[in-house]
């Protein structure tokens, strides 16, 4: 073999570590997300006897429109009731809804669900990426774990998991509520069933 030939292999297999190397260093540097399992969001008191369930869609007009209404029952009624928010992201109509719950997850394990589930309707549809982490920053949260949580897709069970809740009670649309399991059939009526469970509990 050559003094050439050897030459050429000497720096192909010095090419081929550096590559190998730089390859290694960017995914060592990669963010990374440890993922937790944050508490659901919930308003009210977990003791409630009355339990409030909407599932929704950030990308959503209508459920956007319904936040007075979401706003004003909970103030109303307080500890009174439990009030659960669950993902049901309507993907053929809304392609980033998805995305925006996955965001508002990443918000939640730094303990700003609701604050962040707020800028999301205000903003709304504006759900890039670069926008999301924009919100997150207003809010004061990690940046950098935000951003790893939600680049990693570190939330995809749990939002998987209301869409699927969703599908078995045969929810077909954004907003839908319920109270104590039983569906609401307009959303303006809220506080008034509300009203009745809580006298049929006394």
């Amino acid at each position: 073999m050559s003094n050439k030939t050897n030459l050429f292999f000497i720096i192909a297999g010095v090419v081929i570590t550096i590559g190998a190397i730089g390859i290694w260093l960017s995914m060592g540097s990669a963010p990374t997300y440890e993922n937790v399992n944050s508490p659901r969001p919930v308003k009210g008191s977990s003791e409630a006897k009355v339990v409030v369930e909407e599932f929704s869609d950030f990308q959503c007009p209508a459920c956007k429109s319904a936040q007075d209404t979401v706003k004003r029952v909970i103030n109303e009624f307080g500890d009174q009731i439990r009030f659960e928010f669950k993902h049901f992201p309507l993907t053929t109509i809304h392609p980033q809804a998805f995305r925006a719950a996955l965001a508002s997850e990443c918000a939640n394990d730094q303990g700003k669900f609701w604050e962040y589930h707020d800028l999301l309707f205000i903003n709304q549809p504006n759900f890039s990426p670069s926008e999301l982490v924009s919100y997150a920053e207003g809010l004061g949260l990690n940046k950098d774990t935000f951003k790893a949580c939600l680049d990693s897709r570190a939330k995809n069970d749990v939002v998987r998991a209301d869409m699927a809740e969703a599908s078995s009670r045969q929810v077909n649309a954004t907003p839908t509520f319920f109270v104590n399991g039983q569906v609401v059939q307009n959303w303006n009526q809220l506080g008034d069933i509300i009203s009745a469970a809580l006298g049929e509990q006394n």
